[in-house]
């Protein structure tokens, strides 16, 4: 299993992890296709988040239990069926009010240990789930393993070693770091193990709990790989500025470590194997198009790996033994359909493999190959709400933009028309993040399905500062928010439309979330006549309060920020910052503005979007207020997040002139009054 970096940025929509996924590598140009007068059937909201949607399927250590994430009463929550089952044998087994975060199976029980916070807070504290098998249908028990709700607890490992405890990573004993602790299961005994003072982003535990790897996160934006050699934490890399490690697998036998690096002159990351011993490193695989950083890696139970893939537009897989190429040939073979498949768990044991197979018009199902017969065998399918011939088709498609840099982005017509579209710019969050093809590979993937459906072209770019496309990519979005490349990566990308015929540049709008949010602010402050209708959620107005108010244990890591926004306690960056504060530049906006906020974000913290309304308001602009007492980084209750598509549905067919759902759930919009903001109160 990958171990991924920790530490949050302003990503709020968390891309699930996958071990490997397969696709074609696609460049294009949309079709062009004659206006369609017929429009396509008009889907309900409710529809594009189905409460039935299964996610997270993984099974129990013995493998005759299965387990997965869906939503109970409007909250995410765990469910249990026999391996083997149909999905209308599956039962809650917890009842949470507060959307459970994530979970995982005990490596050597059937207990489940999950994640959960309270009102979108992010403190999550640690839960066990004790299952009682003997009954025809477990009865579950819920333990509290942490119980600090002012501490946010990440679950790091279950030592294969000593699968009695727990490793977690947490700003326990002091705000400001995030130390290692071991947890006694039974006890709760919660020890510290380790005092973080390198402010390691990212660490790797053994299997006897140990931490042995870490890269630390540098105020310089440099990052150094340290190892504890003989008892003593010893630097064995150091990048160069803007330059990344991210550790993939320790192999503790073999005494090296497998990384993903752009360092020593690298622009693309590339699968590396370090000796521990002497330090030398060896490149193992890079892209043979030289397109795209490593984007997972698979390897077997003795930390070698399997396979690599690269993901540009769509994701390229490479086998790097002729074993798993035969079963990676047979697994592909099966399956005709224009999908990705993700390798979601691998049991060298039973050698059952499962994979979950999807695409950009479904949500996807799991499978499961048997490797010693080659049988691929469905293990739980989903019943589509929304027919996938009803969907729109995702493209991939380039640019150029006004500099010569070639952008990346995700296109998504209305069935059967691609002229003079009311067209949507959906700008991701992060910023050092990425768009991907499938469905469910982003909140806002099923977003730009409804858009579409209601009429409007939706462009997703990955801008530059976009993971994935290289370190130079990357780091060209150092300074460049707000007035810079980044934003006129987007600007370039609904002026290309334009030229194409596709969009209306009467009819111009974007949203996005968390950064996106900010650029959706910044294209209504700094490119005022481009777009007409604008919506931020969860975005920053202000790049001072944003840096400001970062709790505690975010500030050993934010040297990123630091160079690529600027440091307030600087005065050459604070006059920088304050010139790409949307908020200093209301004067300019000329589009209706709609604001999304959750009162309990740590990220992006009320005030941001408070203080933009609270102006738009003095200065008689037309903004709209959308606020949820019981939210953080981002809607994820039920009523809350349908309230707010509902909102900005209304909210772009007003101004943009896209079709509307008039067959509206009457508690729906009861809901959404509630969380409209009397701004004149501000």
């Amino acid at each position: 299993m990958l171990t991924k970096k920790i530490i949050p940025t302003l990503l709020w929509t968390a891309i699930a992890g996958s071990l490997l996924l397969t696709g074609c590598a696609q460049k294009q140009t949309p079709a062009a296709q004659s206006q369609q007068v017929q429009q396509a059937q008009l889907i309900p909201v409710e529809s594009f988040f189905n409460e039935q949607d299964v996610s997270n399927l993984t099974a129990s250590s013995d493998g005759q239990w299965l387990a997965f994430s869906k939503e109970y009463q409007g909250a995410k929550n765990i469910y249990l069926m026999p391996a083997g089952a149909k999905l209308d044998a599956a039962f809650a087994i917890t009842t949470s009010k507060e959307p459970i975060s994530s979970f995982r199976w005990s490596s050597d029980t059937n207990d489940i240990f999950f994640l959960k916070d309270t009102g979108g807070n992010e403190n999550t504290q640690v839960y066990k789930l004790s299952l009682d098998m003997s009954l025809l249908k477990p009865v579950a028990e819920v333990t509290a393993l942490t119980n600090n709700n002012e501490v946010q607890y990440y679950l790091l490992s279950q030592p294969k070693d000593h699968p009695e405890s727990l490793i977690l990573m947490a700003n326990h004993d002091n705000p400001e770091q995030l130390d290692i602790y071991r947890l006694d299961i039974d006890s709760g005994k919660l020890t510290n193990i380790f005092a973080n003072t390198y402010g390691f982003s990212q660490i790797e535990i053994n299997k006897q709990g140990e931490p042995v790897l870490g890269t630390s996160s540098n105020p310089d934006n440099t990052s150094d790989l340290f190892a504890n050699l003989n008892g003593k934490w010893t630097s064995l890399i150091k990048t160069k500025f803007g330059e990344s490690i991210n550790i993939l697998n320790f192999d503790a036998e073999n005494n090296q470590a497998y990384i993903s690096a752009d360092i020593d002159g690298r622009d693309k990351q590339e699968l590396l194997r370090l000796d521990m011993t002497d330090g030398k490193i060896t490149t193992v695989h890079k892209d043979p198009d030289n397109e795209s950083d490593v984007s997972e890696v698979l390897f077997n139970d003795k930390g070698e790996p399997l396979a690599v893939s690269y993901y540009g537009g769509r994701l390229r897989t490479y086998p790097l033994n002729n074993t798993f190429a035969q079963h990676w040939a047979k697994i592909n073979d099966h399956f005709t359909q224009d999908v990705e498949i993700t390798i979601t768990d691998r049991n060298e044991k039973t050698g059952q493999w499962q994979l979950h197979v999807a695409s950009d018009v479904d949500m996807g199902s799991d499978y499961r190959y048997t490797a010693d017969t080659g049988e691929v065998s469905l293990l739980l399918q989903q019943e589509a709400i929304i027919a996938p011939e009803l969907l729109s088709k995702r493209q991939s498609i380039s640019y150029q933009s006004r500099d010569g840099i070639t952008i990346q982005a995700y296109l998504t017509l209305p069935k059967g028309q691609s002229s003079n579209l009311p067209t949507i710019i959906l700008p991701h969050g992060g910023p050092w993040a990425r768009d991907y093809w499938t469905l469910s590979s982003g909140y806002f993937n099923p977003i730009a399905q409804l858009l579409a459906n209601r009429g409007y072209a939706v462009l997703q770019p990955n801008f530059r500062a976009s993971t994935g496309f290289g370190k130079r990519f990357l780091n060209a979005g150092n300074k460049n928010w707000g007035t810079g490349s980044m934003q006129h990566d987007l600007t370039d990308g609904a002026n290309y439309l334009v030229s194409q015929g596709i969009a209306d540049k009467q009819r111009l709008g974007i949203m996005g979330a968390s950064y996106g949010g900010y650029a959706a602010l910044a294209g209504a402050a700094f490119t005022p006549d481009l777009y007409q209708a604008v919506i931020s959620y969860v975005g920053p107005s202000s790049l001072i309060t944003l840096l400001e108010s970062f709790p505690p244990h975010f500030r050993p890591y934010l040297g990123q920020f630091y160079s690529a926004v600027g440091d307030p306690e600087i005065a050459t960056d604070r006059v920088d910052m304050l010139a790409r504060s949307p908020i200093n530049f209301v004067d300019n906006i000329k589009a209706p503005l709609m604001l999304v906020q959750g009162a309990n974000d740590p990220r992006v913290t009320q005030i941001e979007s408070d203080n933009i309304a609270r102006v738009m308001y003095q200065h008689q602009l037309p903004v709209e207020y959308i606020l949820a007492k019981d939210e953080g980084h981002g809607f994820r209750k039920r009523d809350n997040k349908l309230a707010y598509i509902l909102a900005m549905e209304q909210f772009f067919a007003k101004h943009l002139g896209g079709r509307v759902d008039e067959q509206v759930t009457p508690t729906l919009a009861t809901h959404l009054d509630t969380l409209r903001v009397d701004v004149s109160r501000l």
